[in-house]
């Protein structure tokens, strides 16, 4: 059993936190002292008390600091030394033996605990953090900001323990780095898991919708950015006007009016349109209400060891998928299981010819089960959990020798 510090700049209470970092933690807890640093945008959730009896429950020890916003580099600083004070006391207080950083932000407070501590550190890297900023138009690549990432990035990739990439080919583009060609670093592949004791088949019954559409697509999550809403909306088009009568179910949290005027611009029908907030825990619900999820990402060098969320998700409940080519293993992932249509251009004709090809895919009656059976192999929780603990045991194991 390890002692393991558990950083996330993302808050446990927002939807990435309870997806991506506290479903593997309830689960890791009962093999190892699991201690957690958030930083919280809000507290604002269905039902924090049940929450926080989980928590309890599971035996994790949870810190919760703010997240603070503005002025960005400066909140962003003043975030850093209250997680590097707060780390400093957790690493003596409950003798960490790993600092498990999430992203760059813990990285870097792992980083300093580590200058000082020698604390082992895992650097969950997520993605090359400072060329998504550049790739999104928020940074210059000639920036003071971004140089000072990559050095900080670099510092580490030569410094942690092992590294964790969400992707085969973002592993690849790491061992491609020039001071990373002569290092024996373990680097571990661990998409984006889903939860399939929460994501899997469920029979929804909607008479409605089925009376009334052809096929019903569902998007989840962000627009905008890297997210390509515009292209979506391609897709939708392009299948009415192909007589198929579809209605897209649209989950999202804080951007409504955004995508609205997307849609008027666009020229849909709201008719064609269901758009609505939901709970985590009510995501597989709806899930289960489409026939087919979809999804595009700018496909960008950042993007290439990104592993989209839903795609797990969608699969889990045995739903096929519509994405774009250049987005980590993605088309690999869809192409060689079949289990979904990969555009490889964002003209009227590949929209065309990948929303045909989808509507077959969706008839096709071994779907739901082969859906299923790739999330099993390729993202079920159980898998990460077990890298996870692989990494754990490997390290306390070490320290104890």
């Amino acid at each position: 059993m390890a002692s393991v510090l558990y950083i996330t700049y993302d808050g446990l209470l927002e939807p990435l936190g309870m997806s991506q970092v506290w479903q593997y933690l309830q689960v890791l807890s009962k093999t190892h002292n699991i201690i957690i640093i958030s930083f919280e945008k809000s507290t604002n959730v269905n039902d924090l008390d049940g929450f926080l009896k989980d928590v309890k429950h599971s035996g994790v020890s949870w810190y919760r600091l703010k997240y603070h916003k503005r002025p960005t580099l400066l909140a962003t600083m003043y975030d850093v030394f209250l997680g590097f004070m707060l780390a400093i006391f957790l690493v003596k207080k409950y003798k960490i033996d790993i600092i498990h950083a999430r992203s760059y932000i813990p990285s870097l407070i792992a980083l300093l605990v580590n200058s000082i501590t020698k604390t082992k550190f895992l650097f969950d890297m997520r993605g090359f953090w400072a060329d998504e900023k550049v790739d999104g138009g928020v940074w210059s690549r000639r920036s003071l900001i971004y140089r000072v990432t990559k050095w900080l990035e670099r510092k580490f990739f030569e410094r942690c323990y092992s590294i964790i990439s969400l992707t085969e080919t973002g592993r690849g583009d790491i061992n491609s780095l020039s001071y990373m060609k002569q290092s024996d670093k373990d680097i571990y592949v661990i998409p984006t898991c889903t939860n399939l004791d929460v994501f899997k088949p469920k029979y929804v019954s909607d008479i409605e919708v089925k009376n009334r559409f052809d096929l019903v697509l569902g998007y989840i999550g962000s627009v905008g950015t890297f997210y390509l809403f515009d292209e979506v909306l391609k897709s939708i088009k392009a299948l009415n006007e192909n007589k198929i009568k579809t209605k897209l179910l649209i989950i999202n949290r804080g951007q409504h009016d955004y995508i609205k005027s997307k849609i008027d611009e666009a020229g849909i029908s709201k008719k064609n349109i269901e758009l609505k907030s939901v709970p985590y825990e009510k995501v597989s619900e709806e899930i289960n209400k489409v026939d087919a999820g979809i999804f595009y990402i700018k496909p960008t060098f950042s993007k290439r060891s990104s592993s989209p969320t839903r795609l797990g998700e969608f699969l889990g409940c045995g739903k096929p998928c519509i994405s774009n080519y250049g987005v980590g293993d993605t088309q690999k992932v869809l192409e060689n299981n079949n289990v979904g249509v990969v555009l490889n251009g964002f003209s009227d004709n590949d929209h065309k010819m990948g929303v045909t090809k989808l509507v077959k895919l969706v008839n096709d009656p071994g779907i739901a089960s082969r859906c299923v059976d790739v999330a099993k192999d390729v993202y079920s929780l159980d898998i990460g959990v077990d890298c996870y603990n692989e990494i754990y045991s490997k390290v306390g194991v070490k320290i104890h020798i």
